[in-house]
């Protein structure tokens, strides 16, 4: 390409740019014209929270409400799912006068997937939370307990101070005088300083009486709506064809 054609191609160019920025000409008395750049809207992208960090993980990543209902509840458990979402629609309010939840039924019957969609709903309303099971919590508090200090006890105030603490498959850790201590020290803790929780179980009442201390439950109790699951277990096996 030859200079005169370089130079040209270059004020074709310029031209071009001019016009995409601009508005409109607009004449200054002393002859010189300048564009007003017009500028295109800033585009935003929404970051997906990491959820793992409020201990939803793996395959409860998309549950929520919105999931629940495409999923469906069973005719039996209609009305405890129902309330529910109940409870969420009130959720700041129970947060912050402490109240929580027991789902308390067989497995299967959608209590975890409940209790990660309040978690969600909490999360999308600016609450931190915390999902752990109950055998997880133990391995971790053992894990840490022979650790430095400060890691146990970091995680162990995080625990006790979240603002929405969920306790998964409770009763089901090992049991031991330790376990029992620890988690009636949490959960004891949480109560008297009105912190919400959210527990399911597959446990019955008596059950987890001869579990734990009965003031416990009465504690519980005292502070949390108590949903009944009857239905039959939801979880499908796998289809022996696709392996």
């Amino acid at each position: 390409m030859e200079a005169m054609d370089v130079a040209k191609e270059i004020e074709r160019l310029r031209q071009n740019q001019m016009a995409r920025m601009s508005t409109g000409k607009m004449k200054q008395a002393n002859g010189y014209e300048f564009y007003k750049p017009e500028y295109a809207p800033p585009i935003v992208i929404e970051r997906q929270k990491d959820l793992s960090r409020y201990g939803i993980k793996g395959r409860y990543k998309d549950m929520d409400f919105d999931k629940l209902k495409e999923l469906g509840a069973p005719p039996e458990d209609k009305e405890a799912y129902n309330n529910a979402f109940r409870y969420s629609l009130h959720l700041s309010e129970h947060i912050r006068n402490g109240k929580g939840l027991i789902l308390m039924g067989p497995v299967g019957t959608g209590k975890t997937c409940i209790a990660i969609s309040i978690l969600r709903t909490a999360i999308n309303q600016g609450y931190n939370g915390y999902l752990i099971s109950m055998t997880s919590l133990f391995d971790t508090l053992m894990v840490l307990s022979k650790g430095p200090s400060e890691h146990f006890l970091k995680f162990e105030n995080m625990i006790k101070n979240t603002p929405l603490l969920v306790l998964d498959d409770f009763g089901a850790e090992y049991s031991s005088e330790w376990v029992k201590q620890k988690v009636t020290s949490i959960i004891s803790e949480r109560v008297e300083r009105e912190k919400s929780i959210i527990i399911t179980s597959n446990l019955s009442i008596s059950q987890i009486k001869n579990s734990y201390d009965g003031r416990l439950y009465d504690r519980l109790k005292g502070t949390s709506f108590v949903l009944r699951f009857c239905g039959k277990s939801k979880r499908d096996p796998l289809d022996i064809s696709k392996i």
